[in-house]
């Protein structure tokens, strides 16, 4: 459209892709180590609801407290965008009735899940862990008009991925795994309700999602290396 000559045009994929660890390390000794952090028992499932912004943990919470009702082994993990917004996450919880743990001070011992327990991730360069112990993924700033947040940290750890309709920072990755059938799109809290309830009642599901995440994940990289390599040629 701009008028450049179309032979000196070339499309590589996208880099994002190359970005995304791509080892997954559920089950592994470092990951029974976090489940132990927040004291999980073996029948327990956690939901993390990754980089969330304010408005949008309200749905969350609403979403979780009815699930209780049905599931009540299901654990939430909150993980704000920004985590000084984790005094105000607290008091949100504590209004829902729930008990509220920081990341940065939970002991296994000292965790009381008696009532229901939300876990709030107060801390930096700790999320890529806890999602890797997660059941299910809710990717936020989606469900407000934030334009949402990268969903391909938990699609190589191959995690079942559910996001809200606003995610226009991220939308051609969004829609690829829209139409690959490897991410699940909800648009309010009974949506997301809903979807986390099947994938609870439906494990196999849940497993197939996050094997089709990861699968398009591996599928898409390598545009960085075929970038080096048009690069290499120029500077010949």
């Amino acid at each position: 459209a701009l008028g450049v000559d179309s032979k000196k045009i070339k499309l590589t994929g996208n880099m994002k892709f190359d970005n995304a660890e791509n080892t997954d390390k559920k089950n592994n000794a470092e990951d029974a180590d976090y489940r132990l952090k927040l004291g999980l028992n073996a029948d327990d499932k956690l939901l993390a609801a990754g980089s969330t912004h304010s408005g949008e943990d309200e749905i969350i919470l609403e979403a979780y407290k009815e699930l209780l009702v049905e599931f009540p082994d299901l654990k939430l993990l909150l993980a704000p965008r920004h985590p000084e917004r984790a005094k105000e996450i607290e008091r949100l919880v504590l209004c829902y009735g729930f008990n509220s743990v920081f990341i940065s001070q939970s002991r296994p011992s000292t965790i009381n899940h008696q009532p229901a327990t939300v876990f709030i991730l107060d801390t930096i360069g700790q999320l890529r862990d806890f999602y890797a112990v997660s059941d299910i993924v809710f990717v936020g700033g989606s469900l407000i008009k934030k334009g949402g947040q990268n969903i391909l940290e938990p699609a190589a750890l191959a995690r079942p991925i559910i996001f809200g309709p606003y995610m226009f920072n991220f939308r051609d990755i969004a829609e690829l795994f829209l139409i690959s059938g490897a991410a699940v799109l909800v648009k309010n809290k009974d949506e997301l309700r809903e979807k986390i309830k099947d994938l609870l009642l439906h494990p196999e599901n849940a497993l197939e999602l996050g094997r089709r995440a990861k699968e398009l994940l591996l599928k898409n990289q390598g545009a960085s290396e075929r970038n080096f390599k048009i690069i290499k040629e120029f500077l010949k």
